[in-house]
């Protein structure tokens, strides 16, 4: 690491969690488990792998809709784990992400016609392009926010309709999600849209469980993260 000082304020805590890691994967190795089958795929669309009421739980934290790029802020693992090598790799990667940012959509998505049917999801659209129109935003990127928020919502549709054909009867589902106001300072509420899409497909709502709460720099709101707390009653 020439000309890296390893005490600095930002490498020493970055290599005390590497440490961290190494030593609970280490520790784990001692501990007996279960066999375990890792699939890749888009959360989107379940793969035909996973057998008809098969999954008992699902617990999991989807992309927030707030512009950031995870494919991005990932890359660096991406590669080392082999996952891609390539500009094409990484494109085929994100064509199979839910679209939570204006650098991850496409001409083609559809996913936008899950949302049809949701009011709200429209409402909120229309007021982010609305505030766009108002300050006078015209860049490529901000034209594209209010298509991101439908297609984000549209996205979490078609995941929750294609895990209907895979989830036992009373199977629970947990989603850690966040509300966000990165679209012109509008308020995403996306645990409460979340759940309304859910209960409309058929799951119960359980519980959002508040978990912790965060200031918006810009509308010096309160955000709330929490967990959305899902069962399937019906059959897969």
């Amino acid at each position: 690491m020439r000309g890296i000082k390893i005490d600095s304020p930002v490498v020493a805590p970055w290599l005390q969690g590497v440490r961290d890691i190494s030593d609970d994967l280490c520790a784990l190795q001692s501990v007996s488990h279960g066999p375990a089958r890792v699939l890749l795929g888009d959360s989107r669309e379940i793969l035909e792998e996973i057998e008809d009421n098969s999954v008992s739980a699902v617990i999991t934290s989807p992309p927030y809709p707030n512009e950031k790029d995870y494919t991005r802020t990932t890359r660096l693992e991406s590669v080392i784990l082999g996952f891609m090598s390539s500009k094409e790799d990484l494109r085929a990667i994100k064509r199979n992400l839910v679209r939570s940012n204006t650098r991850g959509v496409y001409k083609d998505d559809i996913d936008d016609q899950w949302t049809l049917s949701f009011q709200r999801v429209h409402d909120l659209a229309d007021e982010i392009e609305r505030r766009r129109i108002e300050l006078g935003k015209t860049s490529g990127f901000e034209r594209t926010y209010n298509r991101v928020v439908r297609l984000y919502f549209g996205g979490i549709a078609r995941h929750l309709a294609s895990l209907r054909r895979v989830l036992k009867p009373r199977a629970r589902l947990a989603y850690v999600v966040g509300d966000q106001a990165s679209y012109l300072r509008v308020m995403i509420r996306t645990g409460e849209i979340m759940s309304d899409i859910a209960a409309s497909l058929g799951f119960q709502v359980e519980s959002r469980d508040l978990f912790r709460t965060r200031i918006a720099t810009a509308t010096k709101e309160w955000l709330r993260e929490e967990v959305v707390v899902l069962r399937w009653p019906g059959e897969g």
